[in-house]
């Protein structure tokens, strides 16, 4: 009766660790997702703001970044954040932290640098 085989596969108990940490990476992915896709939308107000205003002065760039960043439901970045810095030409310069609660006192914190020309 040599014919059976060792049985292959994963335990219950196995089965239960591979979740998880798979519960732990989703929880991760949802709570770090919307954040990346807001600081998107402030790169996109970015652009738009600096497509649309070349000869405009800062105020006002900062006003129409405000103001697509309220249509967008953006409220992680304030328009203090926000420099027209001059170099080889002007750039409107954006820099913000945000911090993110994870499991009890544990939380992400992402430091958000971007540049876009006038």
């Amino acid at each position: 009766m040599r014919s059976l085989k060792k049985a292959q596969g994963i335990t219950l108990i196995g089965f239960i660790f591979v979740l998880a940490v798979l519960g732990v990476f989703l929880y991760a992915g949802m709570q770090l997702g919307p954040v990346y896709m807001d600081h998107m939308s402030v790169v996109k107000a970015m652009k738009t703001a600096a497509s649309e205003g070349a000869n405009q002065s800062p105020a006002e760039i900062k006003s129409r970044i405000s103001k697509l960043l309220y249509i967008s439901y953006v409220d992680q970045v304030k328009p203090t954040d926000f420099k027209i810095v001059r170099g080889n030409g002007r750039e409107i310069q954006v820099k913000y932290d945000v911090e993110k609660e994870f499991f009890g006192n544990l939380s992400f914190k992402m430091k958000f640098e971007d540049r876009v020309p006038l």
